[in-house]
Parts: C-alpha cells; structure tokens; sequence
C-alpha cells in the first residue's frame, strides 16, 4: 500500500523553521553541508547529533541562548548510557530560564488557562507570571523548604502547577505533581515514597459531563486529610482554595494553613536567581505503576531544558510570542514538557476539564479564540470526540494554527484524514511519543517531513533510537521491533529514587538486550517505514493504554482487593483491546464465585471503587465475567499474551497456561472474545463456554 502524503512542507515553510536555521548555524560553526532542507539533510544532522552528542547539545544551548555557565565539558563518559553525564561543570537555574521572557515581553501573555467551573479564563502576563513565581518562593521558603527539599502538589491542570514549579526549582527543591483525577491510594502511593517536606494541594476541583446535566463537585480535603495520615514526612499543607472561598480545615491537621494567609504575607519582589549544577534534581515523576509500586523518575534541570528546548524550538518550530497547548493534567509529563514552552517565549495554554464540554469542539473554540499556533491532544479525543460526533472546525478561525500534535496512543489513518479534511487542510500532523522515563520524545514534529497518514516523523535529534528484534539486530522496513537508545541522552532520569545501586533502573531498561555497552529497551513495538518514517505499533509490556491513558495493571488489582469484593469476585485480569475504531480500551476479567452474577449493580460497584481509589480516567471499558485468567506457570497474570489474543495475534507455546490441553482451551477462550469486542463490544459479556 502506498503511504497517503496529506501534507508536503514548501520550501519557504521549511526554510523559515527554526529547524533550518539551526542548520545553517551549525554548518557555519563546523563546516560540514547537510544539503538543501528535506528528510535527507534531517538524517543527515540526526547521524551528526548522535555521533558528537556532547557538540549537538552545546550548540542547541547556544543557539536558544540559554542562561547559565556552560563550563567546559559538555559530555563526560560519551559512550556509556549509564554513566554519562552532560556538562558536568556548568551552572544553570530552571527558573531563571523559564521566566528570561519576563525581561522583553512583560506585558505579553506568558499562561492563558481556561478552568472548569471558573468564570472566565485567566490569562497572566509574564511579569505577572514572576512576581507570583517571586511570592510562591517566599512562601516555600518561610515553610523551611530548603535544597534538596521535595515539594509535592495535588492539582488539577491550574497555572499555580506551573508557578509553584518553578518557586520550588527556585529554592533548589524537587518538584513533584500529581492531578486531583486521581484518588487517594494512588497519590499516597506516589508520594509517600518520596517523603515530601510540603504538600500544596486544593479542595476539589469541578467535573462537567454534559451540558444538561449540572457540574459535579468533587471534594478532594478528605483526600486531603488520608495524604496527611500517608505522609508523616509533611511538615506543612497549603491548601489552594478551588471550590469554596470560606473553608472548613477541620479534617486536617494542625500544620495546614491557607495559601492566600501565607500568600498575603509576602510581596512581589525581584530575583537573586541561584544557578546550580547542570544535573541538579529538578522533578520526580512517576511511572504508571504496572508491576506494583510506581517508579520515581528523577529528572535533572539541565536535560529538561535542553531536551525540550529541542523538542519544542527544533522539531515543533515553537518561536517566540507562538501559544502552545497540549492536553493533559498535572499527573503526567506532557505538564513538565508543556511548561518549558515559556523558555522560549511562547504562552502555555491551559485546558482544565472534560475536552468535551460544554461541545465536542470545546478545545478547538479555545485554541481559535487566542490564536494558538501549536495544539497537542491525545488520538483518543481526535477519533471518539471530533470524529465521533461529527465535529467540522472549518468555520472556527484556526488560521494562527501551523502544528497539530497527538500522542497517548496510535492514531488510525482515518484520523489523520479525518484531520486534515475537516480541523484545517494542509495542516502538519505530528504524532509525539516516548515517556515519563525521558520526560519527552524519541518521535516528535518535523519541518523538513511529509505529514504521511498513520506515520510519525522520524526520531528526535540527540537520540540515538532504533528498532531492535529480538536478536539484537536492526529490523528491516516494514518490521516491527523493540524501540532502543543506543547512546547517551540529555534527558536519560538521574536515577530512581530510593533506588540503592541504580539496580531496579538497571533491571528496567538495560538487562533485556545482553550487549555491551548497554542500551536503552524502551517497551514500544515500532516498526520501520521508508523515508526514515516510522510507526508506532503500541507497548510491548504490560502497561495499559484506555483513551491515550496509560494505567498501572497493579493499580487495577489492589482496588480489585477492597473488602466488598470478598466472597463476590475470585480473580481478575486487566488486558487492552482495540474497538472497530482502532481505540484503546481496558477489559477487566473477573473470576466470580460459585452462584455469583455479574450483575450491572456488581459492574457499578466495580467502577466506583477503582474511580475512588486509581482515578475516573482508569476504570476499565468493559467488565466481563470469564471461568478463568491467563497465568504464567509461576502463577503470574499473563496481560500481555491477553492483549494479544484480543488482538487477534498467536501467542508462543499456549500450552504454558494449563496442563495437557487446558492451555489451548484456555487461550482460545480470549481469542473468541477478541473477536467480540472488536465486532461489536458487548457490555458484560459472559464467556461461559469452555
């Protein structure tokens, strides 16, 4: 089948990219001629970026101008993934570079945040934006947070996430962030494993869900009060007021107090900005959580800064005065890498609520009504919102709009022409992918690529990535293989905390391919396409993905553990299957115990509880009641073979899941249901047969 071209960039569009500007700066600076702009001189300067890593970075710091002493080394260890280090004797400060655009464009909107349940949006300049970064840092400091500190926040997507960041960064704190969808066991889990000094969080926060129905306010102090009971590490709580003005702080302990007491003591006042080490920790952020405890990634300030300076200025064309949304909340990295945006002088815009309301085009309106010029959401709102209820943006003035990003998970090639015929012709489509494990990208936007409907384009410059088979060799075009960095990056996670040895960060990315020097299994299945495409198959473990969410399948189970499933429910097993759309859903399995149904009021309590405890966006899209799970022969759920056989895909040796011929009945079982869900998905399905 021939690759479907939607949009081939003109050599005016590609020249004038800040792409092909750096081009020319590093061809002045060496020498060498990558040729005229297009896929051939991008993989030619990528081959470059990976060869003389330590230079790449130099020259992107230069060419962005970031702030900082830069010293001189800009790569120690350059052929050792685990031991490299970028810039080991330079200084750099995350704030001070985040709020540079304060100085030149003062008045100019630096966040533009549009809020569920709030009456109008909140637009806030960039000396705005300083002065309240200036205040914050007062307030942490007067809290006793001092270097080294952690610095939690349970938020929703609300700009005191972004200025409460960079107080905390100012301070030589870590920052780390966890969005109010989530419930109190998975936020507990999460934080109390990096001992926060202060936890700086909300009442609630309100949930739209239909325009004819009312707002639904979801209380979060008692969540509140059971992170307080978590954390005995907490030395201070600021609660943000979010949906009451007057509150009753009664639940919670004696150390609380109210942002706008400690807020009214402090004023605005000008920056001694501290530049610490380049690989000073400046986030922790976490993993999904599907092999138990969620893993806590540690990021540094100066590969955060330069990965996404790359990502947002090289491969995204982000300039100065741009407006760049990405859909996401707190609790994951699009976040972290949306906020570095303002390094370059764009304006963050800010969508806190259902994508869906009050219209299915409610982010679109938004994004026309203040000109955005680069709009990230995830495939699951472009094919089961826009597409699914008919959405036409033709007539909303999206004309300042030049870049369309989607990640979360694969989108069809329906999608991208349902894009490009009815949001804006000739339009850049961009699939993005790669994780929290790099805070960023191994594919992101090009200038110089054609938009072809279902690839992405290409890797990311300064990341050596290939697609590996399991031999440990290169695929070929058309193959599908293991995702892997082959050399150091600049965003690679400092390490995991409370991670003794490095030996479970070792374990997780660098022991599936036995060479040597070690390289960087990431846990796509990619396959390569020509022209230095590629196209992302989904995840190779376990992880779960349910509308570009991905979900920790030991979040699922421990909920599945609450007490009022005793008696009712034997076992479970959580799997993902693609509806007739292409889309990402989640099936529960569960084993039920003799003379049990699964009735619709078992299947709601189900959904309430893992709401309660994982979050809304994690409870599964189908239940469905089976005489059995799939087990591995040392009693482990079998998700992935699951996944599989929903797939329609073989699995290796069935026979692995039952003695004599009990595996393949066993096996054949999941694959008849495969085919049920993707035909038609039938709630509640009973797969009694076998």
């Amino acid at each position: 089948m021939s690759a479907h071209v939607l949009h081939h960039p003109s050599e005016a569009e590609k020249e004038a990219s800040r792409l092909a500007h750096f081009v020319w700066f590093v061809e002045a600076q060496t020498g060498i001629n990558f040729g005229a702009a297009g896929p051939e001189s991008y993989m030619a300067l990528h081959r470059w970026s990976v060869e003389h890593s330590g230079l790449f970075h130099s020259m992107v710091w230069d060419f962005f101008g970031l702030l900082g002493d830069k010293g001189k080394v800009d790569l120690k260890y350059p052929k050792d993934i685990l031991k490299a280090q970028f810039f080991p004797d330079s200084k750099i400060s995350f704030t001070e570079n985040m709020l540079a655009h304060a100085v030149v464009r003062p008045d100019e909107p630096a966040i533009i945040a549009r809020v569920a349940g709030r009456e109008g949006d909140r637009v806030l300049s960039w000396r705005n934006l300083y002065d309240q970064v200036s205040v914050w840092t007062q307030v942490l400091e007067r809290l006793g947070v001092v270097e080294g500190d952690r610095v939690a926040v349970y938020l929703p997507h609300i700009p005191e996430a972004y200025i409460l960041m960079m107080a905390a960064a100012n301070l030589g704190a870590i920052f780390s962030s966890v969005g109010t969808e989530m419930g109190a066991q998975a936020t507990a889990n999460r934080f109390a494993q990096i001992e926060p000094k202060v936890l700086i969080a909300v009442d609630g926060y309100v949930h739209m869900s239909h325009p004819d129905k009312p707002a639904k306010r979801e209380e979060r102090l008692g969540v509140v009060a059971e992170l307080q009971a978590a954390l005995p590490s907490l030395a201070a709580t600021v609660i943000l007021p979010n949906l009451d003005a007057q509150l009753d702080l009664g639940v919670l302990n004696a150390h609380t107090y109210l942002a706008d007491t400690l807020l009214g003591e402090c004023m605005p006042q000008e920056m001694a900005f501290v530049r610490r080490d380049f690989n000073q920790p400046l986030a922790i952020l976490f993993s999904s959580g599907s092999t138990g405890q969620p893993k806590c990634f540690v990021h540094g300030v100066g590969g955060c800064l330069l990965k996404h300076a790359i990502e947002h200025g090289l491969q995204s064309d982000v300039h100065a005065g741009d407006k760049v949304f990405f859909h996401s909340t707190v609790s994951w990295m699009m976040f972290n890498w949306l906020a570095s945006g303002l390094v370059l002088g764009a304006a963050v815009m800010i969508y806190d609520g259902n994508p869906a309301y009050p219209s299915a085009d409610a982010q679109l309106r938004f994004a026309a009504e203040y000109g955005c010029t680069h709009l990230g959401t995830a495939a699951a709102i472009i094919q089961d919102v826009w597409a699914k209820n008919g959405v036409d943006a033709k007539g909303l003035h999206l004309q300042a709009l030049r870049c369309l990003m989607y990640t979360g998970s694969v989108l069809s090639d329906s999608g991208f022409e349902y894009v490009d015929q009815h949001i804006k012709g000739g339009l850049s489509i961009n699939g993005v992918c790669g994780g929290t494990d790099f805070v960023g990208g191994y594919a992101w936007a090009n200038p110089f690529f054609d938009t072809v409907a279902g690839q992405l384009k290409g890797f990311v410059l300064g990341m050596d990535a290939d697609i590996w088979g399991d031999d440990g060799h290169p695929v070929e075009v058309g193959e599908v293989g293991e995702l892997v960095i082959k050399a150091p990056f600049a965003s690679r996670p400092l390490y995991f905390w409370n991670d003794k040895g490095n030996k479970r960060f070792r374990a997780e990315y660098f022991e599936y391919f036995k060479v040597r020097p070690a390289v960087w299994r990431h846990g796509d299945a990619v396959m390569r396409c020509a022209g230095g495409q590629i196209k992302v198959e989904g995840r190779s473990d376990t992880t779960l993905n349910q509308g570009g969410v991905r979900i920790g399948t030991q979040q699922l189970y421990d909920a599945m553990g609450h007490p009022d499933f005793s008696g009712l429910v034997e076992d479970f097993l959580a799997a993902n299957f693609k509806d007739v759309q292409g889309g990402d859903h989640t099936a529960l399995f569960v084993v039920l115990s003799g003379g049990v149904a699964l009735s619709e009021e078992l299947k709601a309590q189900i959904k309430t509880v893992i709401s309660d405890s994982v979050g809304r966006l994690s409870t599964p899209h189908e239940i469905l009641a089976v005489p059995y799970v799939l087990k591995t022969p040392n009693g482990k759920r079998a998700e992935k073979p699951t996944s599989k056989l929903l797939a329609g895909q073989d699995v290796k040796a069935p026979e692995t899941y039952g003695v004599d011929s009990g595996g393949l009945l066993k096996t054949a079982l999941f694959a008849e249901i495969g085919v049920h869900l993707q035909g038609k998905p039938v709630y509640g399905f009973v797969a009694d047969a076998v």
